[in-house]
């Protein structure tokens, strides 16, 4: 058998060898720097345990834009990659145009995104309908990020499409739901304050307002009342406006010392924007609630007073008339409404833009070798603090003076966890509490210098509540159709009750952030008949190259076996 023919059977062998064992055995490299390709252990594990069915039904066939047909891509590369790790794992991709009809579409609720094109406007469906055992339910493929425009929300996607898909999984396949209660006795935020919260809240968690205190008309918790807030993962206190009892206070200890969680949106000074709109001025009256010991056991203390920053959000002022008869209205900034940015580095503020305040109140971080306290929220650099018991006037979006804004960044929310001591350890109550414990190992809890952070606003036109951190002083009267400014209020509010309830590997899964190449429209657009002349001509350049390297080696071959003979 000659050499060359032998050489040809054994790599042959070897293919078919290699073939045989890739049936058997799988292995992908991603050699990425922000490994893209590479799905996180929490994705892993839930995708392992799903027992059942998982279908998905995404409607991004048929014509799409660049940057969707992107989108489709990634999509199609999560869902191949889910289906390896679980072969119950399944989906298809629909042309909604052709596949489902208008009133099909509006019956689901789903809205179309236009989509400006060279043909003219194109409305893209960007939902996937999931299906799992008897549930079934529509998941929007976009990021819900109003701090984006709307016409990079795609690309700006294809970096979170692990968390959408992987939020939308574990909550049709949990079985079980962790629950959150409401602290209602002490005059909080009314129902329709807390819509936004409750209804973002209730996609992943139960959600109820522990009323009993109200029921039994004692207005406090009692040691019997301990029993059955124990059921609670967590609680929410937000803005209290009466003061805390001593047997509140114990309840909630002893509720924090069983491992249960907290999460307080509190202030300690009373202004409302209602009461300066109606008057132009108020004053700014203190608010006992009789917190403060409590506070000072984590080592935490709200200090009476109003924080004001010249970085502050804007509100719309009607401030003259036009020429035409018309009332002027401006943007002005209300120091009053302060934003909060990330401070120390946390899971919880990782993808966070600004959150806005509203009166808010300065914490001070007190010494506690037993608590670890994180920043999670603070001022921007300019500051200044407005004492209770002053006015406050309308006529202070005028009056900002950079000078007297420079006591830096202030805390408006902390974390605090670590090994809670009981604030009744040493004290005679501990004995209204059969097995009362005076200490906890993984206590946690945070607390917010301001309640009106969970509070959304109500539409002037509609009376329907606004997402929460929509903030409607930002829409023009004269415009209520106005989109307003929304801020991260919800996504953070959120992101600390994952943390509380131990949902750390869901944050970090949201945090995950990827570097997304962007094509330089400006530039395709200028120079793309060049790119088209090197995309033709290149390639058979390279295949002419090679094949005359081709021709003269064989040629120099041969000429020296003529040249032996």
């Amino acid at each position: 058998m000659k050499k060359n023919t032998r050489n040809t059977l054994w790599i042959v062998l070897l293919l078919a060898v290699i073939a045989t064992l890739s049936e058997f055995f799988y292995n992908r490299f991603d050699l990425t720097h922000d490994n893209r390709y590479t799905l996180t252990e929490t994705t892993t594990e839930i995708i392992r345990e799903i027992k059942e069915p998982l279908k998905f039904n995404l409607l991004l066939a048929g014509e799409l834009p660049g940057d969707y047909r992107t989108l489709k891509n990634e999509i199609s590369f999560i869902l191949d990659e889910f289906r390896n790790i679980n072969p119950n794992i399944s989906y298809q991709f629909s042309d909604p145009s052709k596949d489902f009809t208008p009133e099909q579409l509006q019956e689901f609720g789903l809205r179309p995104a236009p989509v400006r094109t060279d043909k003219g406007v194109l409305n893209v469906y960007p939902y996937a309908l999931i299906r799992y055992a008897e549930n079934e339910g529509w998941m929007e493929t976009l990021v819900d990020d109003p701090g984006l425009p709307f016409d990079q929300l795609a690309i700006a996607s294809t970096e979170k499409l692990e968390f959408l898909f992987m939020d939308q999984i574990r909550k049709i396949t949990r079985t079980e739901r962790k629950s959150v209660g409401l602290i209602v006795h002490h005059d909080e935020l009314p129902r329709m304050y807390l819509e936004g919260l409750g209804s973002a809240l209730a996609e992943n968690y139960d959600v109820e307002a522990y009323i009993n205190p109200i029921a039994d008309s004692t207005y406090t918790l009692k040691q019997s009342d301990l029993d059955s807030l124990k059921r609670y993962d967590a609680l929410i206190v937000a803005k209290p406006t009466l003061p805390f009892t001593d047997a509140d206070k114990l309840v909630l200890d002893q509720y924090m010392m069983n491992g249960g969680k907290m999460l307080w949106l509190t202030e300690m000074v009373d202004a409302e924007m209602d009461s300066i709109f109606r008057s132009g001025k108020i004053v700014a009256f203190p608010r006992d609630l009789n917190l403060n010991e409590f506070f000072f056991n984590y080592g935490l203390r709200i200090i009476p007073a109003i924080v004001k920053d010249a970085e502050a959000a804007k509100i719309i002022l009607a401030d003259g008339e036009t020429t035409a008869g018309n009332v002027s209205y401006n943007a002005y900034t209300w120091p009053y409404f302060v934003r909060g940015f990330k401070a120390d580095a946390h899971p919880i503020t990782e993808s966070i833009n600004s959150v806005e305040f509203r009166f808010a109140n300065p914490l001070e971080i007190l010494e506690n070798p037993d608590v670890k306290p994180t920043v999670l929220l603070a001022t921007s650099p300019y500051t200044s603090l407005q004492p209770s018991m002053s006015f406050i006037e309308l006529n202070e979006v005028d009056d900002i003076q950079p000078e007297e804004y420079q006591m830096g960044r202030i805390p408006l929310a902390v974390l605090a966890e670590g090994n809670f001591k009981s604030m009744f350890a040493a004290r005679y109550e501990r004995n209204e509490i059969p097995n009362f414990k005076a200490e906890t190992t993984d206590g946690k809890l945070i607390l917010i210098s301001d309640g009106d952070v969970a509070k959304n606003d109500i539409d002037i036109l509609t009376g329907r509540p606004l997402p929460l951190g929509a903030d409607k002083f930002s829409r023009r009267p004269d415009n209520p159709s106005q989109r307003p400014l929304t801020y991260d209020n919800q996504n953070f509010l959120l992101n600390c009750m994952d943390y509380l309830v131990g949902d750390n590997d869901f944050l970090n899964l949201k945090n995950r952030k990827f570097e997304i190449p962007v094509l330089n429209e400006t530039k395709v657009r200028f120079e793309k008949s060049e790119w088209q002349l090197m995309n033709l001509f290149i390639p058979l350049n390279f295949i002419v190259i090679i094949g005359l390297i081709f021709i003269f080696s064989h040629r120099k071959k041969y000429r020296k076996v003529k040249a032996k003979h």
